[in-house]
């Protein structure tokens, strides 16, 4: 009978398998359910991106709260503006009169 050779890690003992054995094995390997590692490989570095991010955010939100803030300043010249024009329109037609 054909069998093939394991090490289950570098320093543990060999483990001699049949192929019957292996393939049992691998079936039973396949249908028990995996779990997802989100932190799989070395994020070491996820600290820092994640404060970058954080300041990312926060500049945006500061330039959203300016843009917001110059638009409203904006808005009110424009109505201060009007209101001047029709006040001086109203003056302009008493004086006529």
């Amino acid at each position: 009978m054909i069998s093939r050779h394991t090490r289950s890690n570098a320093q543990g003992p060999l483990h001699q398998l049949t192929n019957e054995e292996l393939a049992r094995l691998e079936r039973q390997n396949r249908q028990q359910p995996r779990t997802t590692d989100t932190n799989m490989g070395d994020h070491g570095n996820m600290d820092d991106l994640t404060a970058a991010f954080a300041l990312i955010q926060q500049k945006m939100q500061n330039q959203q709260q300016q843009m917001q803030q110059t638009i409203q300043n904006q808005q009110q010249a424009a109505q201060e503006q009007e209101a001047e024009n029709s006040a001086r329109e109203e003056r302009g037609a008493l004086i006529g009169e």
